[in-house]
């Protein structure tokens, strides 16, 4: 599990992939050290040695809530395939992709080490969304009422743009445990879903058409 506190001293986390990130303006990025388990967890977190490259408390916590809530453990079960794969995985540096999917991606590398692994986990900029009624326009972190099969408060990961039609992909915060179910990702977490229009309400300002 991480949090949205950082580290102040030093930077933590695997910095190629933290500089591609930041290039490519990333609403919200995380790094850390974390240490190599030679079982079936893969790596363990360890606080105070994680770091934040972004400063809005909204964007840190929409990347939060889908780090703690199955992309982790997805990345420590990747973590722990590769390793079978590959013996060596702690004496060479070669960066792999842990998790990927349209709105998150992390990144590892051991660097050689022999027992860290350097994380880079960030968000991914909104490409094209299109035109949206009134003055709002999506921010990562914003929260928002998903109204379509009642899945309840999200928050925004991304906004983009599906062929013609303007979305937003968004983290439920406490979905049903249908969506939990058909949806699932690691242990206990689920994947992000996409929404556009009338299917969701935006719960500090205005309905979005």
């Amino acid at each position: 599990m991480t949090t949205t506190e950082n580290n102040f001293t030093l930077d933590f986390g695997y910095a190629p992939a933290i500089e591609r990130a930041q290039l490519d303006r990333s609403p919200a990025i995380w790094g850390a050290r974390a240490i190599v388990e030679n079982n079936d967890a893969g790596f363990g977190l360890v606080p105070g040695r994680n770091s934040w490259y972004t400063e809005d408390p909204k964007a840190r916590e929409a990347l939060v809530l889908a780090l703690n809530n199955g992309v982790l453990d997805a990345c420590r079960s990747e973590f722990v395939r590769l390793r079978h794969k590959n013996w060596d995985i702690n004496r060479v540096s070669q960066e792999y992709v842990l998790f990927e999917n349209g709105s998150v991606e992390v990144v590892g590398n051991t660097n050689g080490s022999y027992g860290y692994l350097y994380l880079a986990a960030y968000i991914k900029p909104s490409d094209f969304t299109g035109d949206w009624s009134g003055d709002w326009r999506p921010v990562t972190g914003d929260e928002v009422e998903v109204r379509i099969n009642r899945v309840g408060r999200a928050r925004v990961l991304r906004g983009h743009r599906s062929f013609d039609v303007a979305g937003l992909s968004v983290m439920p915060v406490d979905p049903p445990d249908w969506y939990r179910k058909q949806n699932r990702l690691g242990e206990r977490g689920w994947q992000p879903c996409w929404i556009t229009g009338r299917e969701f309400t935006n719960v500090n300002t205005q309905e979005v058409a």
